[in-house]
């Protein structure tokens, strides 16, 4: 029921006139209820009357009968024509209203849908944007892609027309039975005799499509995964010549999701067949109900007629009733999965805002571990250590450290789990998130290009800026002294996530961005790994320049990329290990100075 509410709830402010669509159909179906009592009065009225000359006058025992009759001119014997002519208009008068109220309201359902779901599809990536990089780091690329795309097209399917299906069935079922109860009501009992069973069934039916349908979606954001993750990498896959192992996987998983599927077409070719064998059992009891009670002068030929219509009216529904229910368990599925993500806390971007930050940065007795992690795997374990404004400050250790980590904490997409972190004299968690991450100017160890131009990418943060102030960032990244290898220069598509660009290119097309964004604290975080030495040292004269009187803090393996800086801190398994600057810590025992010979040596060989 709660999921039944959060699928409604989509409606939100449209929701009224939703209503007023739903009362313009069951209006429109009310009319069409009147039909059958057309053909009733023509046979009951106007044939008997004229076949026994005058002699039988028609005689209306429901009141329903009475307005048709109301509607058109007394029987005379010289009057046939102008009476059935004026029967056809009615009959026509009857299906314009009902035309014209279905139109209206299907025209008000169908706008009222598509504008809620935009709605919700603008709220949901909205929130995706919002949620902790935790959630990111947890879920599937392709479970968020296949919920925010074909979960909310199921949902869009069902609110556009089973909705209207439930108002549309539900007032089908009630006139026709109320049309017929005003008539005969042993009759029209026995006539809806087979519904208690059809709901039965039915309700089975929604609880084992239910189970299925969220055991097939699981399987499908399995699928979508593969294949999102696979053409993110197509490069890789070809160049290792994997494109026959990426293919079984893919097949693999196709079949799982085949045999899921096939329980799905199981379930309805069972079901589909046993309703309408109750439907069309319910249909030939009722034609012989009719008969029994024509022959026993119960009820009228022309009674006959309609009662045989809204019996088959009335088994519409019960046919109908499977298959919105099982639209209606792949959307309540589909919502479920919807609100997982729904349901998640956003960040609190509250906080303290100032013009600019001086950069002074201090860790005290910092621990951390991400949330999936067990208890006692800290990747942080009493971290300390302090960076003056200004400063030019390099992180070193082996791979997995912890030295991204302490950037994470710093831009606060994590939070500690005991100590704390000063920037400027005031604790981080004052800051507001949104404020901390524009002053702060991240490179990060992965480049990440969005499918636009060099120069779309380079001006990623900023909605008006200078094509000089573009030039000057990208000379300062060392990518405007290669523009001449680009087609179109800095109006080169750069293809999905860059993949026209080589590695090094697209390290210094972020490096570009992030320096164009005058950030007060610049992290570099491995940004230079893939570019040659000579590049490196052309970066770093360029950066000394351009960010002299700002804190940088330098991620890097290579001593070539680290060795200027004011202080470098030494990081391993967690812990802070040695600080101070090249020469200090080249003739100090322990990982720098490993680091340092090794590399010197392989220089030296080269």
């Amino acid at each position: 029921m709660h999921s039944l509410y959060k699928l409604f709830s989509i409606l939100d402010k449209w929701k009224h006139y939703y209503l007023g669509a739903a009362l313009l159909l069951i209006f429109s179906t009310f009319v069409r209820m009147l039909e059958p009592k057309v053909l009733q009065v023509a046979i009951d009225g106007v044939i008997v009357y004229f076949q026994s000359n005058g002699a039988q006058q028609p005689e209306a025992n429901d009141p329903f009968a009475q307005l048709i009759y109301s509607l058109i001119p007394d029987l005379t014997l010289n009057n046939l024509v102008w009476v059935l002519l004026c029967l056809g208009l009615v009959y026509l008068g009857i299906a314009f209203l009902r035309g014209a109220s279905m139109f209206a309201s299907s025209t008000i359902s169908s706008f009222c849908t598509e504008k809620a779901i935009k709605q919700f599809r603008d709220k949901l990536f909205a929130h995706l944007q919002k949620v902790p990089l935790a959630f990111h780091a947890t879920t599937s690329t392709g479970e968020i892609i296949q919920k925010s795309t074909g979960d909310v097209e199921t949902v869009r399917r069902f609110m556009l027309s089973q909705v209207v299906d439930v108002i549309l069935l539900t007032s089908i079922f009630v006139f026709s039975f109320w049309m017929m109860a005003s008539v005969h009501i042993p009759y029209a009992l026995i006539a809806i005799a087979s519904v208690p069973f059809i709901v039965g069934t039915s309700y089975i039916f929604f609880k084992r499509e239910r189970k299925v349908w969220e055991e097939h979606e699981a399987e499908q954001d399995k699928l979508t995964g593969i294949a999102e993750e696979n053409l993110s990498g197509i490069r890789v896959v070809q160049a290792f010549a994997q494109e026959k192992s990426e293919v079984n996987k893919f097949e693999d998983q196709n079949q799982r999701k085949l045999a899921i599927g096939k329980r799905h077409a199981m379930l309805h070719a069972f079901f589909w067949p046993f309703s309408d064998a109750l439907i069309h059992l319910q249909i030939a009891v009722s034609i012989m109900a009719g008969g029994y009670f024509t022959l026993t002068n119960q009820i009228t030929i022309g009674e006959l007629t309609s009662f045989y219509t809204y019996a088959i009216m009335v088994t519409f529904p019960m046919h109908r009733l499977g298959r919105v229910v099982s639209q209606m368990g792949m959307a309540i599925v589909a919502m479920e999965r919807i609100s997982k993500i729904m349901d998640e806390p956003e960040e609190d971007y509250s906080g303290f805002e100032g013009e600019s930050l001086k950069g002074d940065i201090v860790f005290k007795n910092v621990w951390f571990k991400y949330p999936e992690s067990k208890e006692d795997e800290y990747v942080l374990q009493d971290v300390s250590f302090k960076i003056a404004a200004g400063q030019q400050v390099a992180l070193m250790g082996p791979t997995g450290a912890g030295k991204t980590t302490i950037i994470a904490l710093l831009t606060r997409f994590f939070e500690p789990i005991k100590g704390e972190i000063l920037l400027d004299g005031k604790p981080l968690q004052l800051y507001s998130k949104t404020f901390l991450r524009r002053q702060i100017g991240v490179v990060l160890q992965k480049a990440f290009l969005f499918s636009t131009t060099i120069k779309g990418n380079i001006a990623y943060t900023q909605t008006e800026v200078n094509e000089e102030d573009i030039i000057d960032a990208a000379k300062a990244a060392s990518i405007h002294n290669i523009m001449h290898v680009f087609p179109e220069g800095y109006d080169t598509l750069v293809g999905e996530k860059g993949v026209a660009l080589s590695g090094g290119q697209k390290q210094r097309v972020t490096l570009a961005r992030t320096l164009l964004e005058s950030a007060d604290i610049l992290v570099l975080d491995d940004a230079t790994s893939a570019v040659d030495t000579e590049t490196e040292f052309n970066i770093q004269m360029s950066l000394k320049q351009k960010v002299k009187s700002k804190t940088t803090i330098i991620i890097a393996h290579r001593i070539t990329a680290v060795q200027r800086a004011d202080k470098i801190i030494v990081i391993e398994r967690g812990k802070v290990t040695a600080e101070g600057n090249h020469k200090k810590l080249s003739q100090q025992e322990g990982f720098y100075q490993d680091v340092y010979e090794v590399q010197a040596e392989m220089e030296a060989e080269l």
